[in-house]
This record gives structure tokens, sequence and C-alpha cells, in this order.
């Protein structure tokens, strides 16, 4: 029941922050939106920040485990670089709010959730093994000499941003949502091609 009554309360704190943001985002407006009271809500959640860090929380544990497994895969550097492009497309495909919360909080540079993202990522140091085979396929000659650092932060930014300049792409270029999408899960192939292009001899 308090898992049940735990997501309600996430639903509609999503809806509200995603129309109002975080400083206009009231908690007795979510209250209402969960069909709950003011004194249940705060039993759960003590405060606005508490329950945006719980949203953000859920998203890390959705999306955190998934780069772990890539990194952690078998395989090239390009084959796990084309498994991240295919995972988290998809995954925000899924989950379309998700950028904006963990951007936020990013944004913000609060310690604990960037902490609790590192745990759940680098179990064993897996991003930084990633990075030392990346070192490794370059003095191999597979991979152009480029800093591991920005292959990464590129990689990243041709599967996030899109989702995050969503709204002003779907308004300036005329795209439905349900086109914007379509094009977002054939956008896979087009990134892979880019990393192919730019990071492999």
């Amino acid at each position: 029941m308090q898992n049940e009554t735990e997501q309600k309360i996430l639903e509609a704190a999503k809806s509200i922050f995603i129309q109002k943001g975080f400083a206009g985002a009231r908690m007795q407006e979510i209250a209402d939106k969960a069909e709950i009271n003011k004194a249940m809500l705060h039993y759960y959640f003590r405060s606005k920040r508490k329950l945006f860090e719980g949203i953000v929380s859920a998203n890390m544990q959705i999306m955190a485990p998934k780069l772990s497994a890539v990194l952690n895969a078998n395989g090239t550097v390009y084959h796990k670089l084309c498994l991240l492009v295919d995972t988290y497309i998809d995954t925000i495909i899924q989950n379309p709010d998700m950028p904006m919360f963990l951007l936020h909080e990013m944004a913000q540079g609060n310690k604990d959730s960037i902490e609790k993202m590192k745990q759940i990522i680098d179990d064993g140091h897996s991003l930084l093994k990633f990075m030392d085979q990346m070192r490794e396929e370059q003095e191999k000659g597979i991979l152009k000499p480029i800093p591991p650092s920005h292959i990464m932060l590129t990689t990243m930014s041709l599967i996030v941003f899109p989702f995050i300049a969503r709204p002003i792409f779907e308004r300036m270029l005329e795209i439905p949502s349900d086109i914007y999408i379509k094009m977002m899960s054939e956008r896979k192939q087009i990134v892979k091609e880019i990393i192919k292009s730019s990071f492999m001899n």
C-alpha cells in the first residue's frame, strides 16, 4: 500500500514539476493532484526538495544500472557505444521526462545525488575501465586519438540533447509529438554512424 501511495505521489509531483518548475510547484497542489491530504504528503516526503529527490532517485535507479551493464558488457568500444545509444534512447523514449529531472539535479551540483549515481554506475570502477579500454584501442590504432572523456561527452550529448530540446524543436519545426518520438527511434542508427565516422579509424 505504501509503495502504491508513494508512486501516486511521485507521478503527481512529476506532473506539477514539469508544468511549473521546481520553484513554482506547491506541496498542496501536489497533494491535490495525488488525491491525498497535505498531512499524508508530508508523512511520505517531508519537503518539496525531498519529493524532487525522490523523483530523481527513481530515475537514477532506472538509468544508472543500464549504463553499468553496457560498460561491463563484452565487446569493443564501438560495440559498447552502440549498446549505449540503443539502451539510452529506448529508455528515454519510455521515460521522456527523465533527462529534465536528472539535468536539473546535476546543474544544481547536488553532491548526494551525484555520489549516488556514481555508486550505482561505477561499481567496480566500470566507467574508468571503459576509458582504459578506449586508450588501449587508441594505441592499437582502432580508435582515433581523441581524449576518452570527449568521446563519452559527445556520445551522451548526441543521445540526450534532442530529448531535452524536444519542446523547442517540436514547436519551431512544427513536428507532432508522435512523429518526433519516431524520429528519436530512427536517430539511433544516425548516432551510431556519427560515432563511427568521428571516433573510429
